[in-house]
């Protein structure tokens, strides 16, 4: 790389607009998630809790990252190798190297607020799965806290890590490679379990099958976040092969992917840790009123159609225009109310309509149905 040949292409923007254009969108995403998990904590009088603020500071770290990545976009990131000058491969590389640590930030506070969030839910019954969650995410978070510094202190001076121009001291590659790879691996398995292991509980709960496979959907769009790590751990691979291979050819270029693949995974572990809580955003009164006044215009719309399809009905229905009946009929049912007679017969099946103020209204008993998942407020 010392020897790079003047620039053959440099209008060429290569990957660099994709990458902006996906990473920027679901980075926006994950903070309109973030937003509204607040505002229904706080309207709902939740209160914020810890997996609430861990959150918080996963997506400032996320913005923070997707800034870096998109100073290195200024500089060249996604263009091929030969369409950068030196001094871009240098600040392309410095900027890369400065959003990682930010990047891993993100990803482990996200799954740590989403470990929070489980053993909520589901700690204080199921014993196993608390434990599991909490022994699965001290590991992830023991190994996140050892690759941080690793990630700077590999080479001396630190510069020599984005500037290969510079002489300077690095460690064996392996060495990196290798945390790298037991880190990702472990949130790619973390990832999995933290949606599969919820699944086979919600499935035994005593509720409807509706209830269930709703729940269960909800569940699994986090899998999108364990595809987006399996797919960074294959762009780490080819990374790691491309520096054993000095003859390598367009090693940023084929950076790019991985960049674009790990941008997408702090957004998705964000998106994805609140979407459970969002549930809860259909208690909202606001959100009520717009369904309660949809709901009254299918069914007017429907009644409409109704009317005009069926015009015989309509001299009928006439009869029962004033179905609240004045204070000296309430009660009565003969030939004059309009509404076929009841004689002498019936009389014994009026009695239980009159009562004290010539009304009386028989009491229905209030049966409180078993509270389930659904009725926590995540």
């Amino acid at each position: 790389m010392s020897q790079l040949p003047v620039p053959v292409n440099p209008d060429d923007q290569g990957r660099g607009p994709l990458v902006m254009g996906l990473t920027w969108t679901f980075a926006g995403v994950a903070i309109i998630a973030g937003v509204l998990r607040f505002y229904v904590r706080t309207k709902l009088a939740i209160g914020l809790a810890l997996d609430d603020w861990l959150m918080f500071a996963a997506i400032a770290c996320n913005i923070v990252s997707q800034s870096f990545v998109t100073i290195a976009y200024h500089y060249g990131l996604g263009k091929h190798d030969a369409s950068l000058r030196p001094d871009q491969v240098i600040n392309v590389l410095k900027w890369m190297w400065l959003a990682n640590t930010p990047g891993l930030i993100v990803s482990i506070l996200a799954r740590i607020s989403i470990a929070v969030l489980l053993v909520r839910l589901f700690g204080g019954v199921h014993k196993w799965l608390k434990w599991f969650v909490i022994v699965v995410t001290g590991l992830c978070t023991i190994l996140t806290v050892i690759i941080l510094p690793c990630t700077y202190l590999q080479s001396t001076p630190v510069s020599g890590n984005w500037d290969p121009f510079t002489p300077a001291e690095h460690w064996n590659p392996k060495i990196y490679i290798s945390l790298a790879y037991f880190c990702q691996a472990l949130w790619t398995f973390t990832d999995l379990t933290f949606v599969l292991f919820p699944i086979l509980v919600i499935w035994r709960l005593h509720m409807a099958l509706r209830q269930r496979l709703g729940l269960v959907l909800l569940m699994s769009v986090s899998l999108f976040t364990m595809v987006l790590s399996i797919l960074k751990t294959v762009g780490l691979k080819h990374i790691a092969d491309q520096q054993a291979d000095p003859t390598a050819t367009d090693v940023l270029y084929g950076a790019s992917l991985e960049i674009l693949w790990s941008c997408l995974e702090q957004a998705f572990v964000i998106i994805m840790g609140c979407v459970p809580p969002l549930r809860s955003v259909v208690k909202l009164q606001l959100v009520r009123s717009i369904s309660d006044s949809l709901a009254s215009i299918i069914r007017r719309k429907k009644a409409s159609k109704s009317s005009v399809d069926s015009p015989k009905y309509v001299s009928r229905a006439e009869q029962y225009e004033n179905l609240e009946m004045s204070h000296g009929r309430r009660g009565r049912i003969d030939e004059n109310d309009g509404l076929p007679y009841m004689g002498p017969r019936h009389a014994g099946s009026q009695q239980n309509l009159v009562g004290k103020d010539n009304m009386h209204f028989t009491p229905v008993p209030h049966v409180r149905s078993k509270q389930t998942w659904m009725d926590v407020d995540v």
